[in-house]
């Protein structure tokens, strides 16, 4: 049997509790902090923290929160500095993630789950569907939006209840949030989101067959809508809603292909491609159909199922 040296064990302990006490002062710095830099840099310092550096302290109990919990913290002070409208965190029973709340969707919680090793990084995920809305990779400081399952999220009874006013409160916010992010240097992709941004965007395929175009046709007629040439010496269709016109315009490419774009013409910048898949639910069932073809351009190689 080993002598046992209390001096060793002494320092050893001592060693431990600095080492949570750095810890300690990493979550207070995060909830003090009024910097976006700032606040960066400490949740990379939080997701970093290896507590099996410790050889003796160990804690495992119910106020061990994982990386995840931390990201939504971290996500929630952000989402309040980009928006006047509330932002709320709760930490539902039997929970280690605490989920977010934002008034403009009073029926929708949100998280962030780790994306997988492929992708590395975070996922936003609405909690009741398991829906994502974006991708945030906080070490390569990337921040995107998922096309296809934030137009899905769209139609949802959650989202749908609150209204279109709500999903344009939600967009600006997540908008402000990449606008604090691009003072940081990252990588963004937000195809859509932005109201003052919906022109020249971009199909995830190039070429449109005349089929997907006829297919809208029929769906649009059943709504009592009319997809029309343009009569511009621009090449595309057109749906008129109101003073709104939604255009699929067609562009030629460096390399001698088509590239077809989604164009809404709204005079009032208050329209978004989003907005219209909540107030047309035809438009939307023809995106989402087809979404291989015809979904926005983003950066589909980090949204691993």
């Amino acid at each position: 049997m080993d002598d046992f040296n209390i001096q060793n064990y002494s320092e050893q302990l001592k060693k431990d509790l600095n080492l949570f006490e750095g810890w300690q002062s990493l979550i207070k710095a995060l909830d003090q902090t009024q910097s976006m830099a700032e606040s960066l840099d400490i949740l990379q310092k939080i997701l970093a923290f290896d507590s099996h550096q410790s050889q003796m302290v160990r804690i495992a109990n119910d106020y061990w929160f994982p990386s995840t919990h931390w990201v939504t913290i971290a996500f929630a002070k952000f989402a309040t500095w980009a928006s006047l409208s509330q932002t709320d965190v709760s930490l539902p029973n039997g929970q280690k993630v605490v989920e977010l709340h934002f008034s403009e969707w009073p029926n929708a919680s949100f998280r962030f789950m780790k994306a997988p090793l492929a992708a590395g990084g975070y996922y936003l995920e609405e909690t009741a569907q398991n829906l994502r809305v974006l991708y945030w990779d906080i070490a390569q400081k990337r921040f995107y939006l998922d096309t296809q399952q934030f137009a899905k999220l769209v139609q949802t009874d959650a989202i749908q209840l609150a209204g279109v006013n709500a999903l344009a409160s939600f967009q600006k916010r997540l908008t402000a949030i990449a606008a604090q992010f691009s003072e940081e240097s990252y990588d963004l992709m937000l195809p859509g989101l932005s109201q003052f941004e919906q022109t020249n965007l971009k199909m995830s395929q190039e070429g449109l067959s005349n089929s997907l175009l006829d297919s809208l046709f029929v769906e649009a007629v059943k709504q009592q809508f009319i997809l029309k040439r343009i009569k511009d010496e621009v090449i595309g269709v057109e749906i008129e809603i109101g003073e709104i016109r939604l255009q699929l315009t067609q562009h030629s490419t460096n390399n001698g292909h088509e590239q077809w774009t989604y164009d809404i013409i709204d005079s009032n910048k208050a329209v978004t491609i989003y907005t219209l898949f909540q107030q047309l639910p035809f438009f939307y069932q023809w995106y989402d159909d087809h979404f291989k073809m015809v979904g926005l351009k983003d950066k589909r190689e980090v949204f691993v199922d």
